[in-house]
């Protein structure tokens, strides 16, 4: 017998190794951390038709409201700067749809604007290769201002860099799907885990040749070492002057802003790869059962920040404006425990926006010039504290969510009873009943409870996966303070 909180903790240890560990084949990715949603955020699959199509040379205005509608709920879902709680909660979700100086976007204009940049002349061949390859890595597009019918100009991902990212999220796929087999293979336990045992004892070499197909499509379709490249010239030149560059990512940043028709509010434009992904067969199957508990990782100590935070009882989350989530039942005991789903890992597009910048060292804040902040974006650390310590890199969706337990369903459908009109319930990152309030509007979402079984259809993202900056700003030491203009 366990209670659902320890349930809990040992379910999402797994779930991190998943997504964020590695082996001697697949390695684990360099300063990743998992941001877990609570509530967990629902989306409909159709909600993502402005990702597969885009939103460029629509003719129709009802058609282009409606694309613009959906694109303006994902971009402000995932505008956030993750904190070292490794929560995203509900409180916060519902003030980055209200309050744009929340968002991430804000704050990352706010050290594009008031940065100090060193300055030295570059060549016309410089100038020249900086500009083309900003040309292969950004496609300038126009769509039509719904307020005033002017012709809004705005970037996004150009072919190389639609081609790199999606054949990185196809090797993401192959990537999580094998470390899924290892993780349930190593927290298997009697007969039930027999079969994960096997299975990746056969096939744990036809898993790895799929994540090295996809590796190497990255490579050769993906334009991976190219871009790469593209980067390290851009880095390395900019190092010597980064006004030109600067200039260009402001102009980059300022064509990403869009404005919902509706609330006549701005956003910046982020898609997410592959546009068709909620259709796609990328999705990996998870179950974790009750039996696997004293074989798993437990997340209080993998998380970056030590645990705590996140409820592990059932929740219950407001349906007003400021989405306080309380939580009760975290001790309820339960016999038999198992939860499964399917789950996909789907990148994040923000052509308006150039972490590179951040790994570059010829730039620096002054406090009092323009940057009235308290703290710098990141004092790097491993626990790190500052304005901007990292970013949402992935969204991780799950779809098909089924618990089985007779005593968590007596006592979920009790809890699920006492929440009012507005309001929604779930336990730990997942919402299983109720109303989600998106940027505009809301998302319902109803579990089929049959005896000891719960089913919520749908899909909803329970977890990003953050990528951490570096200490910045961090110039180059050998730099003249006075060369920073």
């Amino acid at each position: 017998m366990a209670t659902i909180e320890e349930l809990g903790r040992k379910m999402l240890g797994t779930l991190n190794d998943i997504l964020t560990g590695g082996d001697g084949k697949v390695p684990a990715p360099v300063n990743n951390k998992i941001s877990w949603c609570q509530p967990g955020i629902p989306f409909m699959p159709e909600d993502f038709q402005f990702a597969a199509e885009g939103i460029a040379s629509i003719a129709d205005a009802e058609h282009l409201k409606k694309m613009q509608k959906q694109a303006f709920n994902f971009s402000l879902a995932v505008d956030f700067v993750p904190d070292v709680s490794g929560i995203y909660a509900g409180d916060r979700q519902q003030t980055i749809y209200r309050t744009s100086e929340a968002r991430m976007s804000h704050m990352y204009g706010e050290i594009l604007k008031f940065s100090k940049v060193v300055q030295s002349e570059l060549s016309a061949d410089e100038k020249a290769k900086i500009e083309k390859f900003r040309g292969l890595l950004y496609a300038t597009k126009t769509t039509k201002n719904l307020v005033n019918d002017e012709e809004k100009t705005f970037s996004e991902p150009g072919p190389v860099l639609v081609a790199y990212n999606s054949t990185m999220s196809n090797y993401i796929d192959a990537a999580t799907n094998y470390q899924n087999k290892r993780i349930q293979a190593q927290v298997a336990t009697g007969p039930g885990g027999a079969a994960a045992v096997a299975d990746f004892q056969y096939n744990a070499e036809n898993y790895y040749l799929k994540v090295k197909a996809a590796l190497n499509q990255w490579v050769s379709e993906g334009y991976r070492n190219e871009v790469d490249e593209m980067h390290a010239y851009i880095d390395h030149v900019t190092q010597r002057s980064m006004t030109l560059w600067k200039q260009q990512l402001l102009e980059l940043y300022d064509r990403g802003t869009l404005t919902d028709a509706d609330s006549n509010s701005p956003f910046k434009y982020t898609t997410i790869i592959p546009g068709a992904f909620a259709t796609s067969n990328g999705w990996t199957g998870y179950s974790f059962s009750h039996e696997q508990a004293n074989s798993s990782s437990n997340w209080r100590t993998s998380s970056w920040s030590g645990g705590g935070g996140l409820n592990l009882g059932l929740w219950r989350a407001s349906g007003g404006a400021n989405g306080n989530t309380e939580s009760s039942q975290n001790s309820l005991n339960v016999n038999n425990f198992k939860i499964s789903f399917e789950l996909v890992q789907a990148v994040i597009a923000r052509p308006w926006f150039y972490p590179e910048f951040f790994m570059n060292r010829g730039w620096t804040l002054r406090k009092g010039e323009g940057w009235n902040f308290e703290e710098y974006p990141s004092d790097g650390a491993a626990v790190p504290k500052g304005t901007f310590i990292g970013y949402p890199t992935q969204a991780i969706f799950i779809r098909n969510l089924v618990i089985e337990s007779d005593e968590f369903a007596t006592a979920f459908a009790q809890h699920a009873s006492s929440v009012s009109g507005g309001g929604s319930v779930g336990w730990g990152p997942f919402s299983i009943h109720g109303n989600y309030s998106h940027a505009s509007g809301s998302q319902s979402y109803s579990m089929d409870r049959q005896g000891g079984r719960i089913v919520v259809p749908g899909m909803q993202i329970i977890a990003f996966i953050n990528h951490l900056i570096p200490t910045a700003p961090n110039p180059l030491p050998d730099i003249p303070a006075e060369q920073f203009q």
